[in-house]
């Protein structure tokens, strides 16, 4: 049977973040099945080989984007000022909706892989133009949900779009909505009425890095001597991940080991209210603290130009000596199931999402919101018993092979597909009158052209969104008619 077209689609791709790494494991697992994969985002965080659509909109980070959810969501807004946010929002939608639309109709995408879009509201004119787009052309389409949005009480205090909220992920019967935890699932189904499936976050343990020619010299590129531990956060530099924790532990450890060890964080900046990063830079120099910040260093995969190498995370998980998951927030903890992949300690805080992994015989070295002697103590005891880190690390790398391994992906990620097989979306019903993109100038290409054409003036299809790209690769707005 010939594979189908699917279309990834995401605000952000191929960057160092959860969302990325978790959809790149999905990308190989579509390739690997044979499907014709297009990557289609806001941003690329890397080149990439496969068909890609960059649409800047799509980015949550995109000035416009950001602007309308300031507008949005940190005030309150009377009649006049939510007819002028919608009319803002509106714009934006039109600007991503006709693009992507086209983009997915020329290319005859038959199925659809939703990275959070739906479910997302840090970029609201993506979530509403995919919506209509999914409900408009019934393609079949994997939603899934990385973050549920009524967990961030930014988005739910002045109630300005309380429709928007409630529908919030959306109801639509071509779509099966999927997250990488069971709390997500539960409340999934009590605050929406979603039938939700259950796909945790895997690592494909074939893919580990070793240590080869390319990243022996990953402690040299960082200035990091051999006698200093590394302790890696490998997330963002954001409030809920709680940074000023990690620095604490790595000054407590110093202070006992009398060494200069350091952390490493590959996660960039986030945007906060409250200047976040600056309390990070001043608690840094107040705890004389060696504070490597590497994500202009550090991606998603490898790739260097002629002034410099770039590493990829899972370099950085393979030189770590210990790493450090501080995050308060909901989120599944894809940094658990990596620091576990390469066999590495993990000091955790206890969020949401730990129960399912202790629960299944984890061990970690736990920490309940604060930094204290015990932790630091049981921390130094790994360091220093290296038989006794071995184990635990063999025991919890079993315990993933079993729970989280590629394997496991496998098993819930194919009959969803092999559900869509019998599927039929309104492009596949058209399909046959979309022409190929043809040059000027040959008689066949002509004559092609014209029974295409042809095609569509017999069969009377609606009309298709027109390609609104301009001559400098921007995108203009639609003329009404």
């Amino acid at each position: 049977m010939e594979k189908k077209n699917i279309a990834v689609v995401a605000s952000r791709l191929k960057c160092v973040d959860a969302v990325s790494v978790e959809a790149e494991k999905w990308i190989d697992k579509y390739v690997k099945l044979g499907y014709n994969v297009h990557l289609i985002a806001g941003k690329f965080g890397e080149p990439v080989s496969l068909p890609r659509f960059e649409l800047p909109e799509m980015d949550y980070k995109h000035p416009e984007v950001r602007g309308v959810k300031r507008i949005a969501f940190s005030a309150k807004l009377d009649k006049d000022g939510k007819k002028a946010a919608e009319i803002l929002l509106n714009s934006l939608v039109k600007r991503i909706k006709g693009p992507l639309k086209n983009y997915l109709l020329q290319n005859k995408i038959q199925i659809l892989s939703i990275e959070d879009a739906l479910g997302s509201m840090k970029n609201m004119p993506l979530n509403i133009a995919m919506r209509q787009i999914v409900d408009e052309l019934r393609l079949p389409t994997i939603s899934r949900y990385h973050y549920i949005p009524w967990e961030n009480q930014y988005f739910e205090k002045f109630d300005n779009f309380p429709k928007l909220f409630a529908d919030t992920p959306p109801k639509l019967k071509n779509v099966v909505h999927v997250t990488n935890t069971e709390t997500a699932r539960a409340q999934l189904a009590e605050k929406r009425g979603l039938a939700v499936k259950v796909i945790p976050n895997t690592m494909d343990l074939e893919k580990l890095h070793t240590l080869d020619d390319y990243n022996r010299d990953f402690r040299q590129a960082f200035g990091i001597r051999d006698d200093q531990l590394i302790f890696l956060q490998p997330t963002r530099v954001k409030r809920n991940k709680q940074v000023e924790k990690s620095i604490k532990i790595v000054s407590e450890i110093n202070d006992i080991m009398k060494k200069d060890n350091v952390l490493l964080i590959t996660g960039s900046p986030v945007y906060s209210r409250g200047n976040y990063f600056e309390e990070v830079v001043q608690k840094m120099k107040k705890q004389n603290v060696n504070v490597i910040f590497a994500n202009d260093r550090i991606f998603l995969g490898r790739h260097q130009n002629p002034e410099q190498k770039f590493y990829s995370i899972h370099d950085a998980y393979l030189h770590a000596d210990v790493v450090l998951y501080p995050n308060d927030s909901s989120a599944f903890g894809n940094p658990v199931i990596e620091a576990v992949a390469y066999k590495k300690p993990l000091v955790v805080n206890v969020f949401p999402n730990l129960k399912e992994f202790t629960d299944k015989g984890f061990k970690f070295v736990v920490m309940d919101q604060k930094v204290n002697n015990e932790l630091v103590s049981d921390l130094y005891e790994l360091i220093l018993n290296k038989e006794k880190a071995a184990s635990m690390a063999e025991n919890n790398y079993e315990l993933l092979q079993e729970h989280y391994s590629s394997e496991v992906l496998d098993k819930n990620m194919l009959p969803v597909l092999n559900s869509f097989e019998h599927e039929t979306s309104l492009i596949s019903k058209v399909v046959g009158w979309i022409p190929k993109p043809t040059f000027w100038g040959s008689r066949q290409q002509n004559t092609e052209k014209f029974k295409a054409k042809n095609r569509v003036e017999r069969h009377k299809p609606e009309r298709k969104e027109r390609d609104l790209r301009n001559k400098k690769g921007g995108y203009k707005e639609p003329v009404k008619r």
